[in-house]
């Protein structure tokens, strides 16, 4: 009975081993980019759905602060964007995917010329691009309006984002002129730095714009178009022209105590003639920094008392240097008697 006891209270205990397989790196890296891809999407949808929250708190501010006394109003903090929306819109722009053309550096010096000039910034941009739905966030309170010389991209981009002001332009420009165009502009009137483009004949400048376009004082002007990389296409020459005219001509004729800036960016500075006519219209002298491939450019109003003619900078720009289009041109001539 003893023995039988025993047997029937013995406990027998059995151990399944799990063996483990490392995983390969191959493998691991599928799944850390798959994590990756998870950990994006919900960064995204939490944090725009902080953004639009922000907003609507925001407007409920800006009311009431309206019907507040101007001791409280005068007191009222700024609607600038706040640094943690911009911190994750940059993070966001200038992480892989998804690609951009600029680098985190670059994003940060534009991102923070508008933000310095929030709440009521006017934005220009030439050229529509990946960055085209940053710039139009960081500028949330702002007004923000694009430039681009292709039809069906802006009429693509402005049914994707109602709201949105984008127009296109045609350039009459070609990268193999830029030689020529230089020399052109000295020797024609219709080219000086203060007038209104509506009304010019310059070869240079942009006058086929909506004519709102002309009468905003800009505080931030970013060139990012157009295309400039082969002969026959159109450059940036007509556009950095166009920006520093509106820079120059800002307040034209109205007495100010202070002469307003203009922060122009030029991307893709060390290329040859976006470096050149930059120099020569937004002027070296003007040149805060160069950050990456952006040249950062801060452009003072003219005064009523300059006589500045027909010169943009105090020191002329060598126009002795030549101009060989990367993909190769024919020098077309620019004069006078061209239409």
């Amino acid at each position: 009975m003893k023995n039988n006891n025993n047997n029937s209270t013995k406990t027998n205990l059995i151990l399944f081993h799990h063996h483990h397989t490392p995983l390969t790196s191959k493998s691991a890296s599928a799944v850390a980019a798959a994590n990756h891809h998870r950990l994006l999407f919900v960064f995204f949808l939490t944090f725009f759905t902080f953004i639009f929250s922000f907003s609507l708190f925001s407007s409920s501010l800006h009311s009431t602060a309206a019907t507040s006394s101007s001791s409280l109003s005068s007191s009222s903090p700024s609607s600038s964007l706040p640094p943690p929306i911009l911190a994750a819109l940059l993070h966001f722009t200038s992480s892989t995917p998804p690609n951009t053309s600029m680098s985190f550096s670059e994003l940060s010096a534009i991102s923070s010329a508008i933000n310095s000039k929030s709440p009521n910034c006017n934005l220009l941009v030439f050229g529509l691009s990946h960055e085209s739905l940053l710039w139009r966030s960081v500028n949330f309170n702002g007004r923000t309006v694009f430039v681009d010389e292709n039809p069906y991209a802006v009429s693509k981009f402005e049914q994707s984002n109602p709201g949105v002001e984008a127009y296109d332009v045609v350039f009459s420009t070609k990268v193999s002129q830029a030689g020529k165009l230089l020399g052109y502009y000295k020797t024609r009137p219709e080219c000086r730095p203060v007038q209104n483009l509506l009304f010019s004949d310059c070869k240079l400048g942009i006058n086929d714009l909506p004519n709102f376009v002309y009468e905003v004082d800009w505080d931030v002007i970013l060139i990012d178009g157009p295309f400039g990389y082969a002969a026959d296409s159109p450059g940036r020459m007509a556009p950095i022209f166009t920006a520093a005219v509106l820079a120059k001509s800002k307040d034209s004729g109205k007495k100010k105590k202070r002469k307003k800036t203009t922060d122009v960016f030029v991307h893709e500075f060390g290329r040859k003639i976006e470096r050149v006519y930059s120099e020569e219209f937004l002027c070296e002298e003007n040149l805060v920094e160069v950050v990456g491939d952006l040249g950062h450019f801060s452009v003072a109003a003219a005064g009523d008392s300059e006589n500045v003619g027909n010169g943009f900078c105090r020191n002329s720009t060598k126009l002795s240097e030549p101009f060989t289009p990367e993909n190769g041109g024919d020098g077309e001539e620019v004069g006078a008697d061209d239409d």
